[in-house]
């Protein structure tokens, strides 16, 4: 299989996990919503937030590192992994006796206290699950992972539900974590040993060196970026009430679902911009496959965006009922936001490659710093408002860091040129959208998928693709027949 069909095969199995999966996330968060009080969905939004924190502490972004390595390194797999998992073992019990040191501190319930001891396993068991799906990645089985995942938020949704039936609230919540994590860490093993090699678990002190520190910088800046999409629900509840934190989550959570869709895009990518760095002759490929990675981000962040701040309304609507009108333009600053942060995920991956990890975690903590700075800044002036300002600017900041350290490193590209086209054909099918948008539902899906038909043609009529683009994109699609004999010819398991 060619690395154009990979990619493309990739890039398919994690949108179509992604998109599914994303849709049933989405289906829990509306379901907790509209089933819970507007005070208890800001506890939850806070547990949460507080649990994912340490296990971004715990990670230190060890998985990025460790797809990175095995990447490049198959034939040792069995060792590379086994001493990673171990370690990973060590870092998960730490990050949960810092939960159980912080939990008595916290200004609330008991029942709410042992919550989020809870919810600290459920999120830390992800830990061990990116340590085995690291190997999945590395291997460019994607597919495998995809489809794990995609399991994996059909039983969160099955949980949450049941959960809310049975009128067990936010214990029936937090177990709904809890139980699908465990389960997905199980599958991501088994698929692991069958397709590769039995990780040899074992204690390397030479082996955690070098994974902690290659990982530090990296993971660090990983930790950063993901610590800033939980940093807002923190600060907000430190500085208002649990009903302007819950007016602020539901708009939230419904982008945080989205999010996950540019993050699992970009992964298919590192492996590849692993090798080409590593390879003296390969920049003039890392040029041309960074051109038209970003092209690709911003083509489809565009429609997306506008979609998005369109039909904000009707989403509070349809999604999380009348109660949430009030933040509709929470709703509509989240989806402009949302084109800088989808535009910026390969970013990070590149720098990765290009052993510029010290960079990306300076300029992610400059990011982070702003963010923070500016949720202090406008939280007490705007309320819920003034975290969605300081997601937007912080985003657009770091991506204009990003972009100019790597011109600077040989890497240009004309991200300015390259956005008037996908604007100006948004901007044509966003007035008509607009016109129709308190149509019925019915009349908005078609009219959507059409207008994302008329924005593909007007991209063609604009000259966006050039005659390279075109071929690669067809050689890409002809992955289906390269997969299947893969499959059904049982091929050594190991490229």
């Amino acid at each position: 299989m060619k690395q154009s069909q990979r990619i493309v095969k990739n890039v398919l199995a994690g949108g179509v996990a992604v998109g599914v999966g994303g849709l049933l996330q989405l289906a829990a968060v509306v379901m907790v919503a509209r089933s819970v009080s507007v005070k208890d969905f800001g506890i939850y939004s806070f547990i949460l937030a507080f649990a994912v924190f340490v296990q971004l502490l715990a990670d230190t972004g060890l998985s990025n590192i460790l797809m990175r390595e095995l990447a490049k390194k198959p034939e040792q797999l069995a060792e590379i992994l086994g001493a990673a998992l171990s370690l990973i073992w060590i870092l998960s019990i730490a990050g949960e006796l810092l939960i159980l040191l912080i939990v008595p501190f916290l200004r609330f319930s008991l029942e709410v206290k042992l919550l989020t001891l809870a919810m600290g396993v459920a999120t830390l068991s992800l830990f061990h699950c990116a340590g085995y799906g690291s190997a999945l990645r590395s291997q460019e089985d994607n597919e495998l992972h995809a489809l794990g995942f995609l399991v994996h938020k059909i039983l969160f949704c099955g949980f949450i539900f049941l959960g809310l039936k049975l009128g067990l609230a936010l214990v029936g919540i937090v177990f709904a974590h809890l139980i699908p994590n465990v389960l997905l860490c199980f599958y991501y093993r088994w698929m692991v040993v069958r397709r590769y090699a039995v990780p040899k678990i074992r204690i390397d002190l030479s082996m955690w060196k070098y994974l902690l520190t290659n990982s530090i910088p990296v993971g660090g800046a990983t930790m950063v970026r993901l610590l800033a999409q939980q940093i807002d629900v923190m600060i907000l509840s430190w500085l208002t009430d649990l009903r302007t934190v819950g007016l602020f989550s539901g708009p939230y959570r419904i982008s945080m679902a989205l999010r996950f869709i540019p993050q699992t895009l970009a992964i298919p990518l590192y492996p590849m911009y692993s090798r080409l760095a590593a390879d003296p002759e390969g920049k003039k490929e890392l040029q041309s496959s960074y051109e038209r990675s970003i092209k690709f981000f911003v083509l489809a962040g565009f429609p997306v965006a506008t979609i998005f701040l369109i039909f904000s309304s009707k989403l509070i609507t349809l999604l999380l009922g009348n109660k949430y009108q009030e933040a509709l333009p929470a709703m509509q600053l989240l989806g402009v936001a949302f084109l800088p942060f989808f535009v910026s995920s390969p970013f990070p991956f590149l720098l990765t490659a290009l052993d510029k990890q010290r960079f990306l975690m300076v300029s992610s903590l400059f990011s982070l710093g702003l963010r923070i700075g500016l949720n202090f800044a406008l939280i007490p002036l705007y309320g819920y408002l003034g975290p969605c300002i300081a997601f937007f600017a912080s985003e657009t900041v770091t991506l204009i860091i990003w972009a100019n350290k790597l011109s600077r490193l040989g890497f240009s590209i004309g991200i300015v040129k390259m956005i008037w086209r996908p604007l100006v054909a948004c901007g044509c099918i966003g007035i008509a959208l607009y016109c129709i948008r308190d149509a019925a539902l019915i009349w908005l899906v078609p009219a959507t998928l059409l207008g994302l038909v008329v924005y593909s043609l007007l991209l063609l009529l604009f000259g966006m693709f050039s005659e390279s683009d075109l071929k690669l994109a067809k050689e890409g699609l002809g992955f289906a027949k390269p997969f299947l004999a893969k499959w059904t010819g049982h091929p050594a398991p190991l490229k």
